[in-house]
């Protein structure tokens, strides 16, 4: 790509023609990222991910989700980013150089999205992260995830919240109270829900600002990173996730119209298109799949509550039901 070619113009560096700056430490201590700034014909700036995962022997389960996120983050920038960028014109950090070592170490060296993190402050930028995630989907949809997912390395289960892995989360949600304890019942079922959602895609998987990088000039979207928890999931899981941490839920109608023009005028004509009500329908289920683990693991974004207990009461008429297998009777008689 230009940017390799950029770097191989002039190999004749000294110390002082290099910067590396510690930028963060990874979760669970499994490694750094760092900045490397040439300072050489104008600075050029690559970002090294360097993940460090403790032996098998000793992880615990959460290591063990967290490992394989960066083995999929690998796979992602090897295997799937180029083609996005290329062909689909999506901003994502451009991968140089991708190793997987002997002691299950990983290096992702890629450019730095020219741009810096914020907070969505208007319109404009909901909609530039919006136009991203539906050119993302659609590139991704139907059985073209399935293909991702098996040829490609992705995620099974696109997310970091699915239930699957986060057993912990779902105990320690509350029994009671006038819907915490309906919601913990129905969340096998709206787990199962979600997995035969008819409109798959590939998932970013953690749609949060802190990920979404904004021109300095605040004119648009610079681009979006941390791929770790892509994989097949519907669409809504990623929507479901950014309105509630990211936006808030109070226009999740206008926006969703302005996301489902964009997705549909994107899906080429082989594809399912759903339709407004049935994209609708999974956002719901998958606000509630969010809120279930925010029950057991802690509450942030904005209140969701309101689009749970509207699928709660649907499923049981705002009466806890006598088992999680009654859920599943009310789920697909409710939303198929």
């Amino acid at each position: 790509m230009r940017e390799n070619k950029h770097i191989s113009e002039d190999l004749k560096l000294k110390s002082k023609d290099l910067s590396i700056r510690n930028v963060c430490r990874l979760w669970a201590g499994m490694g750094f990222i760092y900045e490397i700034t040439i300072k050489k014909k104008g600075d050029f700036h690559i970002i090294v991910k360097h993940i460090v995962p403790p032996p098998k022997q000793s992880r615990s389960f959460g290591d063990k989700r967290k490992a394989k996120s960066y083995e999929v983050e690998a796979n992602f920038y090897r295997n799937v980013a180029p083609m996005l960028i290329e062909e689909h014109k999506l901003s994502i950090p451009v991968p140089y150089h991708i190793e997987n070592d002997s002691d299950n170490s990983i290096t992702i060296c890629m450019s730095r999205l020219n741009g810096s993190p914020g907070y969505l402050s208007d319109d404009s930028q909901i909609h530039s992260v919006l136009l991203w995630l539906a050119t993302f989907h659609a590139a991704t949809w139907g059985e073209k995830a399935d293909y991702y997912v098996k040829e490609k390395g992705l995620q099974p289960i696109g997310s970091y919240w699915h239930l699957d892995t986060r057993p912990s989360e779902h105990d320690a949600m509350p029994r009671g109270g006038c819907w915490r304890g309906r919601l913990k019942l129905a969340a096998r079922a709206i787990d199962e829900r979600l997995k035969r959602d008819p409109f798959q895609s590939i998932i970013h998987g953690d749609m949060k600002e802190a990920n979404i990088m904004f021109s300095k000039d605040d004119v648009g979207m610079a681009g979006i990173y941390d791929f770790q928890y892509c994989g097949k999931a519907p669409a809504t899981v990623d929507l479901a996730y950014f309105f509630c941490v990211a936006v808030g839920s109070a226009d999740v109608d206008s926006y969703l119209e302005f996301y489902h023009k964009e997705l549909v005028g994107r899906l080429d004509t082989n594809s399912t298109h759903p339709s407004l009500v049935q994209l609708r329908e999974s956002l719901l289920i998958a606000f509630c799949d969010f809120q279930r683990f925010m029950c057991g693991w802690g509450e942030w974004g904005c209140d969701i509550s309101d689009h749970v207990i509207e699928v709660l009461d649907r499923l049981d008429g705002g009466s806890k039901l006598p088992s999680e297998d009654a859920y599943r009777e009310a789920m697909l008689q409710q939303f198929g």
